[in-house]
């Protein structure tokens, strides 16, 4: 008897166990989406330069931010500028900023992206715009999806 509740404790254990590997897909997608950060950021600084503006340095606090926004659009499943506000205030805190923009696109790969900054006359303006650093964050949703948040500012 003692047998088999051992074979029968055993048993869910083992499919549990079994089936509780080490998921590496998302750090397959996140080394992909921190390769299509890196590929944006140097396109947009090559089309400043294209145009007169300096290069825009990036920035940790501009990072953090534009990734929590970016993670926060995807539990919408929506592009927005919710709570600009507050990243607003934090960059005029933390790093004396004077004037803040952002951009916000969902594509499908970064040269899709790019298109879209320079298409829309209202992310082009950011682009182009009087900014010395950014933040910026790529991240996709579960169905292949990236979401881009670009923060900018001076």
């Amino acid at each position: 008897m003692s047998r088999k509740i051992i074979a029968l404790l055993t048993l869910p254990l083992m499919i549990l166990l079994s089936s509780w590997t080490k998921d590496n897909t998302y750090k397959s997608n996140l080394d992909d989406e921190i390769a299509m950060t890196n590929q944006l950021i140097q396109m947009i600084n090559d089309h400043r330069l294209n145009v007169g503006k300096p290069l825009l340095i990036r920035n940790a606090t501009a990072d953090r931010l534009a990734e929590e926004h970016t993670v926060y659009m995807i539990s919408q499943n929506a592009v927005s500028s919710d709570n600009f506000i507050d990243r607003l205030e934090v960059l005029e805190q933390k790093e004396n900023a004077e004037e803040v923009a952002e951009n916000m696109v969902v594509e499908i790969n970064v040269e899709e992206a790019m298109n879209a900054c320079l298409t829309a006359n209202w992310l082009k303006v950011n682009v182009e715009g009087d900014f010395t650093h950014t933040g910026i964050a790529i991240r996709s949703d579960h169905s292949g999806r990236y979401y881009f948040t670009q923060i900018f500012y001076k």
